[in-house]
């Protein structure tokens, strides 16, 4: 190598490290200059080392096939999965279809290539190699980012390299970064004078001035320049390159021509793949050996691959249609020989000039494959070539619709939004129309971006002559207008389309409409219905159960609550809906935090973080930290500020700052925060009770009489014990029959599921029996409030218990 010894001695650094401490290395540099052979001499020596090396390479065009870069890495050894436990390996085996069909979250798909990892590096030290990571698929990236955070304690050495213009997320990793830039003048003449020494002066400047410390270029350009084909430059040095390697391969031989435009078509496979679909073509073992000589490809006991991608792309570009044709109905035809349905209807896919409903139909029977084992990015680019292929429209809509919930699952907001448009675009029809308002609405929950409006949704419902669907859309938009505390106006509109709707009141969608929409005014009718739901989870359909855990909160049954969001995060992790059970994992940690699980919250919360992170999901990141400041609340930890993310999220860290306040002894602030927590529906309850001790503080009694008043017509309605017991000592901080509420307060029938609240009631009521002259009452009360936050995990609080007058 020529010019590369610093950023080698770097990478042989982090080889000799790796039995001590692993890491990775991200290697940044434009197309050429020398990321491959740098990554390749690395790898030679760390064989050198002992290591075992797994390498895949990003593939231009396959960048939404969900895992695909996965699949390359693990191939070689998804054999040895067996050593995992059972859950882990079948989450393997499913993914490479070769185990049970189920579709496995992406945390646990996670943990078991972190777990087979780690298991063979025990054995032998491991290199992992990911070659033009700017063409991997978004979730092989977030793979990656989940390895590269994890393998520090295991001999495991990753070394990604990308362009600098691909993968983005990468940069997100904060991985240590060696950037390659072009040779300097006196390396790039050394390199071309050591190929060819005996070059003319005048050529060896042109070639150096065309190449500009290019290695590739200056490789290509010399080689063209010494057989005596070198000439003025026209065009790009891209499409130079690509002309030259174009060049080389037609002075090869028909057989091998076919070979190379096999590989190329065919993508990294296993070379007894790409020698037996040779065969179907009658081409040789020859041909291989041709290429190989003809330095166009390299060949390993089990595979063929391009010595740069620039030849792979020459090479299809290359070609005429027809033979196009024949290599990809040869690579169809072995692929079907072998059980592999998905590969070859893309293969026959890739065959077929025009419209052909058969191989559209093929096309969705492997997408519905892939979304079985979890992968939707795979499943959404089936289904928007099948749409592609179909010659009716309405049939063109209904694929795309399913490509764009495919991408949605995947992660892929900004596809799912394209794909909806384009199958509204291809009909007209209600239906389709109502399926992407849904996807949208579901992306507008999960993604961050502001993708639908609940006035939206209410438009299409009273349009639509549907009911089913108008139904659909209109409970959409009663979620989502309490979600964003949305005007008392727009959901007496959303209201009044309901009622107009001709449906049994025991839909599921009419009582989460109905709980979002107006929780007192309904709760009568619609409690008894929600527990019996509960009562019979297992036999609700999935897609309403996140809603029910909604319609409970707001009605703040937090026991309900707790059972459908985790109902409904299992189910969605068992269907590989990642953004879907991720975002009901964070509800589920809030449903932990209020019932008091500081524990569960926490844990959850720190899981549900990660996860999302490495998911690129946004919201139910920043849901997560707001959970987890609001258990730092309740531990004494300072609550920090966060961006306004989403009503509901940004009035919970509201209630948290205003919680932490109250600790700290700051009644105004915590006034301040709370007031704010209280302006939404779904929090404004739980906090009631800090609000009235805020406001006593502050000085503000007066102003939270409408919020507490709220509260209490919440309460009568639904006999809550937590509302209830929370009024009780709301009414009693200010100062309303304070003994008797406090009394009350903390004999509301299953309110000593709420611990914390039982003690921060006996810690106010304590406070006033010392106020009143009765510490003898007081000292006993005050030390049952600090048993209760020492066993509920809260010791700041426990300590106020302790500390506070009348206490011995």
């Amino acid at each position: 190598m020529v010019g590369r010894a610093g950023p080698l001695s770097r990478l042989t650094g982090l080889i000799d490290r790796a039995p001590v401490s692993g890491g990775a290395v991200l290697i940044t540099g434009e197309t050429g200059v020398g990321k491959s052979t740098l990554v390749q001499a690395a790898a030679a020596t760390a064989r050198k080392a002992g290591f075992r090396v797994l390498t895949c390479t990003g593939v231009e065009g396959e960048t939404q096939i969900g895992l695909a870069g996965l699949h390359e890495l693990l191939r070689v050894i998804i054999d040895r999965a067996e050593i995992l436990p059972p859950q882990h390996r079948d989450a393997l085996f499913s993914v490479f279809g070769i185990g049970p069909r189920t579709a496995p979250d992406r945390a646990r798909l996670a943990a078991a290539v972190l777990g087979l990892l780690t298991a063979l590096a025990a054995e032998q030290p491991l290199m992992i190699v990911l070659d033009d990571a700017q063409w991997m698929d978004q979730p092989t990236i977030n793979m990656i980012g989940f390895l590269t955070r994890r393998i520090a304690p295991a001999p495991i050495v990753m070394v990604v390299a990308r362009r600098p213009e691909g993968a983005a997320a990468l940069d997100e990793l904060g991985l240590e970064e060696i950037t390659l830039g072009r040779l300097t003048a006196a390396d790039s003449r050394a390199l071309v004078s050591r190929r060819h020494p005996g070059m003319p002066g005048h050529v060896l400047r042109q070639v150096l001035g065309e190449a500009e410390g290019n290695p590739l270029a200056l490789i290509e350009l010399a080689a063209e320049a010494a057989g005596g084909r070198h000439e003025t430059p026209v065009t790009s040095l891209r499409a130079r390159l690509e002309r030259g390697f174009a060049e080389r391969v037609s002075a090869l031989s028909p057989a091998g021509q076919d070979l190379l435009l096999l590989a190329a078509a065919a993508g990294p496979v296993p070379l007894a793949e790409l020698t037996d679909a040779a065969d179907r073509l009658g081409v040789g073992p020859g041909a291989v050996a041709e290429a190989e000589e003809n330095g166009l490809v390299t060949v390993t006991g089990t595979a063929l691959s391009f010595r740069h991608p620039l030849i792979r792309s020459a090479v299809y570009q290359s070609a005429g249609l027809h033979s196009r044709v024949r290599v990809h109905q040869a690579l169809a035809a072995m692929l079907t020989a072998r059980d592999q349905p998905s590969p070859a209807a893309w293969h026959r896919a890739a065959a077929t000039i025009g419209h052909d409903d058969d191989v559209a139909k093929e096309l969705a029977d492997a997408a519905d494959g892939d979304s079985r084992r979890g992968l939707h990015g795979a499943a959404m680019r089936a289904l928007e070539r099948a749409a592609g292929l179909s010659r009716d429209a309405g049939e063109r809509g209904r694929l795309l619709i399913r490509a764009a919930q495919a991408a949605r699952l995947a992660g892929l907001a900004g596809e799912s939004r394209r794909l909806a448009d384009l199958a509204t675009g291809a009909t007209g029809d209600d239906t389709i129309r109502g399926e992407r308002a849904m996807i949208l609405f579901a992306l507008d929950l999960n993604s961050g971006v502001r993708t639908c409006e609940p006035e939206e949704l209410l438009a299409l419902g009273e349009q639509t002559g549907r009911p089913d669907m108008a139904v659909h859309l209109l409970s959409a938009a009663a979620f989502l207008s309490r979600r964003r505390a949305a005007p008392t106006e727009l959901m007496d509109r959303i209201g009044r389309a309901l009622a107009a709707l001709d449906v049994p009141d025991t839909d599921p969608r009419l009582v989460i409409a109905h709980a979002c929409l107006a929780p007192a005014r309904h709760a009568a009718a619609l409690l008894p219905r929600l527990r019996a739901y509960a009562d019979d989870v297992a036999n609700v359909a999935t897609d309403f159960v996140s809603g029910l855990a909604t319609a409970a909160q707001a009605l703040q049954d937090w026991e309900a609550v707790t059972l459908f969001f985790a109902t409904s995060a299992g189910r969605y992790r068992d269907r590989g809906a990642l953004a879907d059970s991720i975002a009901n994992r964070a509800e589920l940690a809030l449903a932990y935090a209020v019932r008091d699980r500081l524990d569960d919250a926490l844990a959850e919360a720190e899981s549900v973080g990660r996860d999302a992170r490495d998911g690129d999901l946004p919201v139910a990141a920043a849901f997560a930290d707001t959970v987890i400041a609001f258990v730092h609340a309740w531990q004494g930890r300072p609550v920090r500020d966060a961006p306004a993310i989403r009503a509901d999220i940004d009035a919970l860290r509201a209630w948290a700052a205003g919680l932490s306040a109250l600790a700290g002894g700051d009644p105004a602030t915590a006034y301040e925060a709370l007031r704010a927590a209280a302006a939404h529906p779904d929090i404004a309850p739980p906090s009631i009770a800090d609000l009235a001790e805020a406001a006593v503080g502050a000085g503000r009694r007066d102003a939270m009489r409408d919020a507490l008043d709220d509260a209490a017509r919440l309460a009568d309605a639904t006999a809550s014990p937590l509302v209830t017991s929370l009024v009780h000592r709301a009414r009693a901080v200010l100062g309303e029959d304070p003994e008797g509420n406090f009394r009350r307060a903390l004999l509301v029938p299953g309110a000593e599921s709420f611990p914390l609240q039982i003690a921060r009631t006996r810690l106010a009521y304590g406070r006033w029996l010392h106020r009143a002259g009765r510490d003898t009452e007081a000292r006993a009360v005050l030390a049952m409030a600090a048993a209760g936050f020492e066993r509920a995990g809260a010791p700041p609080w426990a300590a106020r218990a302790r500390t506070a007058p009348g206490h011995v």
